[in-house]
C-alpha cells in the first residue's frame, strides 16, 4: 500500500495471499466508501487494485477486482450523510435496493444513498469508478437527490459522456492536475446535475427545471452581498412568491441554499494554500459576507469551528 499527499492511496493485492487481500479490500471499502460485507466465489484466487483520492470534500475511488458480491447494511444515524455515484466500466452490476433488482451495465452510472441498504453482485472481473459525496455537497447541485436514486443513467448520453470522461480522467491524472482539487469538485457538480436530467423516467416537470435554474443562479451570484430572492426571481422572469414555491417543492429555501454555497466556497478557499495570505475578512467578502464577525459566527455553526481554526487545522 502506498500513500501520497492529499490523502491519496494506491494499493494492489499483488504478492499478497488471496484471503488476506480480500480482508484488506473490505477494510479499504469500509474506510473510503461505506461499511459493507464482501464475498467472492473464489476466495483463493481473489486479486484487486485500488486507488483513492481526496477531491475537495469528495472521495474518488477507482478499482479493479475479481468477481465478488457485496452487502451494505443501513447506515447508522450517527454517521454523516453520504451518497455514491458508481460508474460501471466493466461487467454489469446486478443491484438490489429496497427490494427492487436492476442491472447497472458497463457504461452506466447509478446514484446510491449510503443510508439505505443495498446489494451488488459482479459475476466477472470488473472495473468501476466510485465518487463518494457528502449529503450537503450533493444537495448544492441536486435539490432532492432522492428523486434520482437507483436509476441507471448512461455514460453515452449528451451529458453523461463528459461526466464519465471527467471521472475517468480524474482517476488517472489527478496527481498532475493544475487546478486545486476543490475546484475540480465544483466542476463535477454541474456535470452531474446535467446528466441526471437525462435519466429515463426522471422528473422533468417545468417546476423541477425552474428550481434547478434558480439554484444554479444562486451559485453563480453567491458573491453578491445583497443578493435577494427578488434578484433571482427577476432574472428568471417569475414572481418572488412563485420562486419560493418552486424551491419549497424541490426541498430547498432561498436562504438555506445561499448560505450553503457561500459557506462551502469559504471552506474551499480556507483549505487552498494559494489563499494562505488572505485575511479572514477578505475571504468573507469574496463569499458574500461584508461583516467578518457575522461570517465567523455562521461558519462556526456550520462546521463546528471558526474560519481561522479551520484554516489552521487544514494547514496541520
Amino acid at each position: 500500500m502506498r500513500r501520497t499527499g492529499l490523502s491519496d492511496l494506491a494499493w494492489s493485492s499483488e504478492g499478497m495471499p488471496p484471503p488476506e487481500a480480500l480482508r484488506r479490500w473490505q477494510a479499504l471499502a469500509c474506510e473510503a466508501i461505506t461499511p459493507m460485507e464482501i464475498r467472492t466465489p473464489a476466495p483463493d484466487q481473489f486479486a484487486a487494485r485500488w486507488t483513492s483520492h481526496a477531491v475537495g470534500p469528495l472521495r474518488l475511488v477507482a478499482l479493479t477486482a475479481s468477481p465478488l458480491s457485496l452487502a451494505h447494511p443501513a447506515q447508522q444515524s450517527s454517521r454523516p450523510q453520504s451518497f455514491q455515484l458508481v460508474y460501471c466500466r466493466r461487467t454489469p452490476m446486478v443491484t438490489r435496493v429496497g427490494g427492487r433488482q436492476f442491472r447497472v451495465e458497463a457504461g452506466q452510472f447509478v446514484l446510491l444513498d449510503n443510508a439505505q441498504p443495498y446489494d451488488m453482485r459482479m459475476d466477472g472481473p470488473h472495473q468501476a469508478v466510485d465518487l463518494v459525496m457528502p449529503g450537503p455537497w450533493l444537495e448544492r447541485w441536486l435539490a432532492d437527490p432522492g428523486r434520482w436514486l437507483a436509476r441507471p443513467m448512461s455514460a453515452c448520453s449528451r451529458w453523461g459522456s463528459p461526466l464519465g470522461a471527467f471521472l475517468t480522467t480524474m482517476a488517472e491524472e489527478i496527481g498532475s492536475a493544475a487546478l486545486a482539487r476543490g475546484m475540480l469538485a465544483d466542476q463535477m457538480g454541474p456535470l452531474l446535475a446535467l446528466a441526471v436530467e437525462e435519466v429515463p423516467g426522471g422528473p422533468t416537470s417545468h417546476k423541477a427545471r425552474l428550481a434547478a435554474r434558480a439554484l444554479q443562479l444562486i451559485r453563480e451570484r453567491l458573491t453578491e452581498p445583497d443578493l435577494s430572492p427578488g434578484d433571482i426571481a427577476a432574472e428568471m422572469g417569475v414572481s418572488r412568491r412563485y420562486l419560493h414555491a418552486i424551491l419549497t417543492e424541490a426541498g430547498a429555501t432561498f436562504t438555506g441554499a445561499l448560505a450553503l454555497v457561500r459557506l462551502e466556497l469559504a471552506r474551499q478557499l480556507l483549505c487552498d494554500r494559494r489563499h494562505d495570505r488572505d485575511q479572514i475578512a477578505e475571504i468573507a467578502w469574496r463569499c458574500g459576507y461584508p461583516d467578518p464577525a457575522y461570517f465567523s459566527r455562521v461558519f462556526r455553526r456550520r462546521f463546528g469551528m471558526g474560519p481561522r481554526a479551520w484554516r489552521d487545522a487544514n494547514r496541520g
